[in-house]
């Protein structure tokens, strides 16, 4: 494989980690800074959910927080005053609990002993007060209760509930849409009262399409090239809409690549041509034709038609789930 320059190297790199500030992420991010600010002023810690289909850019977003929050040098280097757990699916509350604290660099074999969940809650609020955390982030929370009864549900919940008003931290739960659902406990619930939602991307409406564009034009910038490329061109943008079909992670992914390429071949810019082999290398499952060398009108438009949802009723795991439907017009 061809290596990269290193001012190539550093251009892939920058915008590999690039982030854009929409509307919804400023607006988010505030709701963030709030929950911080009001735990010094209320005994009982307000949370908060985050949601968005697969894709959207929830854990981007969380993990951008951090980084600007923890990087501020006015913190101890002991503290950690935002922190995310990760969940691994189905692994159960304890599990969790030790995920936390193994995020905290304070989990010890000794907690490895069975019978010690009412322990590690305990030691869950010992550490996070001692690490001065201001947010806790559980990530991919759909994980923690989807397959649960009502009755795990609730010890899940009543946990959680401790911790936070224990340890006076607000808890952002991000996860699937369908998630709300699931918890139906009407005091967790009030204290939910901050929800946000990311939707995908639309092509639809004519603000719709310029909200997308918008985001083309911010890679755009940051991409390093001689010549800045125009991926918000009328084409390009509707090519572009098919491929990722409005998923955040997915038109980075794409992008990401065929930058990669532009930068291995010198090109000047990223152009058509690029943009089209790339199609060719990673492929699309939903895409029967390269939407970058067929005509215009004849480039799909996914539209997101059902999201995803939870089937409580469901007689098996496998069909608790039922996955987002897109449907396509032209």
């Amino acid at each position: 494989m061809t290596k990269l320059t290193p001012q190539q190297d550093t251009a892939l790199k920058e915008f590999g980690l690039c982030f854009i500030e929409l509307p919804i992420v400023s607006e988010t991010f505030k709701d963030f800074d709030d929950l911080r600010f009001n735990r010094d002023y209320q005994s009982d810690p307000q949370c908060m959910m985050l949601t968005g289909e697969t894709g959207s850019g929830k854990t981007r977003l969380i993990q951008e927080y951090r980084r600007r929050v923890n990087a501020n040098s006015g913190f101890r280097h002991s503290d950690v005053p935002v922190l995310i757990t990760n969940i691994s699916s189905n692994k159960g509350l304890k599990n969790t609990l030790v995920q936390i604290l193994s995020d905290l660099d304070t989990f010890g074999c000794h907690q490895k002993k069975r019978g010690m969940k009412a322990d590690l809650t305990k030691k869950v609020v010992q550490n996070l007060t001692a690490a001065n955390v201001e947010l806790l982030i559980i990530n991919e929370f759909h994980d923690l209760i989807k397959f649960k009864s009502y009755q795990e549900i609730q010890i899940i919940t009543s946990a959680l509930k401790f911790i936070s008003e224990e340890a006076n931290i607000p808890i952002v739960l991000v996860g699937m849409p369908w998630m709300k659902d699931i918890i139906n406990d009407s005091e967790w619930g009030s204290r939910l009262r901050r929800r946000k939602h990311l939707e995908y991307f639309s092509y639809i409406r004519k603000e719709d399409r310029e909200h997308f564009r918008f985001l083309l034009v911010g890679f755009s910038k940051r991409m390093s090239f001689d010549t800045r490329p125009v991926l918000h061109s009328k084409e390009l943008t509707r090519a572009l809409f098919a491929v990722c079909r409005g998923e955040f992670r997915q038109l980075m992914v794409f992008l990401y690549e065929a930058c990669k390429m532009a930068l291995l071949n010198e090109e000047p810019t990223l152009n058509r041509k690029i943009l089209a082999k790339t199609f060719e290398k990673l492929g699309c499952e939903h895409l029967s034709s390269n939407p970058f060398t067929i005509k215009f009108k004849e480039i799909p438009i996914p539209v997101l038609s059902i999201p995803s949802r939870y089937n409580p009723n469901a007689l098996e795991e496998k069909d608790e789930i039922i996955d987002r439907v897109f449907e396509y017009t032209y």
